[in-house]
This record gives C-alpha cells, sequence and structure tokens, in this order.
C-alpha cells in the first residue's frame, strides 16, 4: 500500500509539473505574438523598416487584426490600446499637425512625417479615398518665406524647372526621394519634385485653403483707365487692356482697387470687368520671364503717363503765363485727356467725338462688359428655364475631360470648384474658386427638393465640417462633376454622396 501511495504522490507531482510547463509555454507564444505586432505598430508609427519604409500598403485594419490577436490570447480583447493611434497609426493627422503641416522642418522631414502622409493621403485603400471625391485630400500649400524651387529629381542635384512662391497650391502625387523627404507635385504647368517640409498639407491644407484664394479682374473692354482715386474726374496712372489681369485689392463697390504695379495702386470701373478667383501656381521658368516682361511693359507703360502729364502741365503752365492756378489746370487737362505717352487714341473720348468728361470709361468695343446673366457666351436668354438649359448643355460638352488639381482650363483640365466656377464665369457670373467658398457665397441657399438645372450641390466627405466637393446639377436626379484624377470629368447620381446643400446661383 505505502508503494501504491508513493507512486501516486510521484504521478502527482509530475502532472502538476506538466500542467505548469504547458502553463508557461504558452504564455510565451502570447508574449512573442504581442511582441510581433508590437512591432508592426512601430513599423507603421515610424515608418523607417519593413514595409512601412518600402511604401507597402499597411493599413490601419491590418494593425488592429494584429493587436485583436494577440489580445484574444490572454483574454484582454477590445481592452488593449493602440499605441500611436492618434495621429500617427490611424492616419488623421491631428497630432502630426503639429510639426509636419508647419513648414519649419521640425518633424516635417524623414519618414515619419511621409509616412503620416502616406496614412492620410496615398497609403492603405487608395481607390477607396478618391471615391470619396475631397477635392482636398492630395492638397498642399507652399509655405515659405519668398518660394522654393522645382526640380527635377528629388535632390537638391535636381535641374530647376519652377518655382513655388509662399501660397501656391499644387497636387501631391507621391512620396518621394531618399527617407521620403520630398513630395512629387504638380502646379499649374509645373511638374517636379519638393521638399516636403516646405508644404502645409493634409487636414491642415484644407482648414485654411480659401485664405489663399486669390481675387483679380479681368478686362472685358478695349481699353479700361486706371485712375488714382474711385471717381471719373480723378487722375488717371495708366490702363489695361481686353483679357489682361491684375489683382483685386478691395471692392469698393461701382469702383475696384487693383493693384495696376508693384509701386501703384488704382481704381477700374467695376462695370467693364469680370472678378474671377484662383490660386497661386507654380511657374515654370518661361512662364516667369514672359510675366516679368509684362510687369515691365506696364511699369514703362505708367512711367510713359507720368511724363505725358508732366511735359503738357508744362506746355499749359507756360502758355498760361505759368501761374500755380492754371498749372494745376494744366495738369488736370492732362490727366484727362491723356492724348501722348502711352495712353492710346479713344481711351477716355468717344468715337462720336464727345469730351473726355462725359465719354465712356472704357474705349472703343464694351461689348459684354459688365452685363449680367449669359451675354458673354454670346447670346441673350428670354428666361432663366432657357439659361439653365444652357449652361447644363455647356458643361456637358467637357464630359471625360480630365481632372487637374487647381487647374486653370475647362479645356486642359480643372478640379471641381474650378469646374462650376470657369462654366459660371463664361455666362458672366463669379462666384468662388473653391468648394467651400461656393458653399458659403455663391447664391442663395436652397432645399434639394426646389433643385433646378444648373444649381450647384454641395457634398462633404468630413462629416459635415466642411463642403469638400461640388457638382452642377443636370435635370434628372444627375450631376456632372470633375470628380478625380482617376475618373476625370463625369455624370453621377446627385445622391452619390452626403449633400451639404444646395445652391442656386441664377435666381
Amino acid at each position: 500500500m505505502k508503494n501504491k501511495r508513493e507512486k501516486s504522490i510521484a504521478l502527482c507531482f509530475l502532472a502538476a509539473e506538466l500542467c505548469l510547463g504547458i502553463w508557461i509555454i504558452g504564455n510565451c507564444f502570447a508574449v512573442g505574438r504581442m511582441v510581433a505586432a508590437a512591432g508592426q505598430v512601430q513599423t507603421v508609427s515610424e515608418g523607417d523598416a519593413g514595409a512601412g519604409a518600402a511604401g507597402e500598403e499597411t493599413s490601419q485594419e491590418d494593425v488592429e487584426a494584429a493587436w485583436q490577436a494577440a489580445s484574444e490570447t490572454d483574454g484582454n480583447q477590445g481592452e488593449t490600446k493602440l499605441p500611436g493611434t492618434a495621429g500617427t497609426v490611424s492616419g488623421n493627422g491631428t497630432e502630426n499637425a503639429a510639426g509636419t503641416v508647419s513648414g519649419n522642418g521640425t518633424e516635417g522631414t524623414g519618414g515619419a512625417a511621409m509616412e503620416a502622409f502616406s496614412q492620410t493621403v496615398s497609403g492603405g485603400d487608395a481607390a477607396r479615398q478618391e471615391d470619396e471625391d475631397d477635392e482636398y485630400a492630395n492638397l498642399a500649400i507652399a509655405n515659405v518665406d519668398h518660394y522654393v524651387n522645382v526640380r527635377n529629381a528629388p535632390s537638391t542635384d535636381g535641374e530647376i524647372v519652377g518655382k513655388l512662391y509662399d501660397g501656391s497650391v499644387a497636387q501631391i502625387l507621391a512620396p518621394a526621394g531618399e527617407n521620403n523627404e520630398w513630395f512629387q507635385v504638380i502646379s499649374g504647368s509645373v511638374e517636379g519634385y519638393v521638399k516636403a517640409e516646405f508644404f502645409i498639407y493634409g487636414d491642415a491644407a484644407a482648414a485654411v485653403v480659401d485664405d489663399y484664394v486669390l481675387r483679380y479682374v479681368t478686362v472685358q473692354a478695349d481699353r479700361l483707365n486706371v485712375r488714382r482715386e474711385p471717381d471719373m474726374e480723378a487722375a488717371k496712372i495708366g490702363y489695361i487692356s481686353r483679357g489682361e489681369n491684375i489683382s483685386l485689392l478691395e471692392d469698393c463697390g461701382e469702383w475696384l482697387k487693383v493693384q495696376y504695379t508693384e509701386q501703384s495702386v488704382g481704381y477700374v470701373s467695376a462695370e467693364y470687368v469680370v472678378v474671377t478667383e484662383t490660386f497661386i501656381y507654380a511657374k515654370s521658368i518661361e512662364e516667369e520671364q514672359a510675366e516679368l516682361a509684362a510687369q515691365r511693359a506696364l511699369a514703362e507703360r505708367a512711367r510713359e503717363m507720368e511724363e505725358a502729364a508732366r511735359q503738357e502741365a508744362a506746355a499749359a503752365a507756360e502758355q498760361n503765363g505759368g501761374t500755380g492756378q492754371n498749372n494745376a489746370a494744366g495738369q488736370e487737362s492732362a490727366a484727362q485727356t491723356g492724348q501722348d505717352g502711352g495712353v492710346p487714341a479713344g481711351t477716355d473720348t468717344a468715337l462720336g467725338g464727345q469730351p473726355a468728361d462725359g465719354a465712356p470709361e472704357a474705349g472703343t468695343d464694351t461689348a459684354g462688359a459688365g452685363e449680367s446673366g449669359a451675354e458673354l457666351t454670346g447670346q441673350v436668354y428670354t428666361d432663366n428655364e432657357e439659361l439653365r438649359a444652357a449652361i447644363v448643355e455647356y458643361a456637358l460638352q467637357y464630359l471625360g475631360n480630365v481632372y487637374v488639381h487647381g487647374g486653370k482650363s475647362l479645356d486642359s483640365g480643372t478640379d471641381c470648384s474650378g469646374f462650376t466656377c470657369f462654366i459660371y464665369a463664361d455666362f458672366g457670373y463669379s462666384i468662388s474658386r473653391t468648394p467651400s467658398g461656393q458653399f458659403s457665397s455663391a447664391g442663395r441657399s436652397i432645399d434639394y427638393s426646389e433643385i433646378q438645372p444648373g444649381d450647384i450641390i454641395c457634398y462633404t466627405s468630413n462629416g459635415g465640417r466642411s463642403c469638400t466637393h461640388v457638382g452642377l446639377y443636370i435635370g434628372d436626379g444627375q450631376i456632372i462633376h470633375a470628380a478625380n484624377s482617376r475618373k476625370g470629368v463625369i455624370i453621377s447620381d446627385a445622391d452619390y454622396s452626403t449633400i451639404m446643400g444646395v445652391k442656386n446661383v441664377i435666381d
């Protein structure tokens, strides 16, 4: 009996040791799995090794699944906290914004910044993100003191192909270069590489993009006077010709304050111009040279006018005995007639020979200038229903065109807000160049039940925080819109995405 009892006790101890060994081994496997999961999170967060460094698509779902598997081993599923969720792994950019979007290079350089961008813009399921038609998804804004060079390779050894001035917008195509410290971008006609540290991008860019919209006036007359003050009797400082653009500084009602040259500010009659909103884009070397030449010509035009006014004032003073009173009168006369120097004949004088102070402010051909509705397209419509049909027909001719983020032309391609902005501009309407600007200021807000062809539908892809996309309603529950770079200009169901509002621009 004693031997049997001893054998039983020995077997019990052996069984206990076996259980303990199994338990230890099981825990080792659990710890190993959690270490592996932590390593995966580290790879996604830091972007300096493995899939993250190679630019492979490691999604948030993959990370969560790894953590979930490790958690289930020790029975703590649903309680494990994901390190770095706010900003680095989740890809919402909220914490990264403090460094990566500031453009000061503190955290904006290296793989970590690019990994954050990959998660917010180009990483994960890129096709799904494009389907959201968010105009700001790949937006970048230059944040520099003056300008930054655009190069043909992601290196400071690359050839300079253009310049991005402060506030210029660009579309990010992909991270590039060693440690993904560069962005491959396209802006205007320029495509190349710029260091990421010189950009605001992601959610931070979307939040401030409206602050970077440039407003300018385009002349609709053959010649239009630029005056020193907002008054027909004020002295002229120059003129601008049909199609020329100058920056708008302030809307003063019947007059617009403009930046005539770098050194001079003047006023033009609002009746003869169209106000347009756009962005600043990169300039190629050739474009910059052409712009500088145009600025020099404008400055020379202003200088010639000043010299002509001075000479005519001197002649008038000499003819009238040189008194101060007559000299002042001569200066005013010279400023009003402007028959010498850079002012073409007819600028201030009507074809019928009217006196200068009774003449139209714009010279010769002013057809279409200052007219409302659709007269700029060469037709006059009898009612708004006919106008709306014409706007829709006009928009449909661009079906299938390419999407160009920040594009400046319906023919060569533009983005969603550019599409609606330029369509309306060709019918004489001036609306904002951005989705949020169109939502806040274009026409009047109406209910979807009141929608008519030609109205603008505003969409949101961020839960209603802002308008991120717009489309032109064409009737029968459909819109035409510049969707994204993958789809171009297409027709979609009007309710394909979350509608934030509807804008009636016409009536």
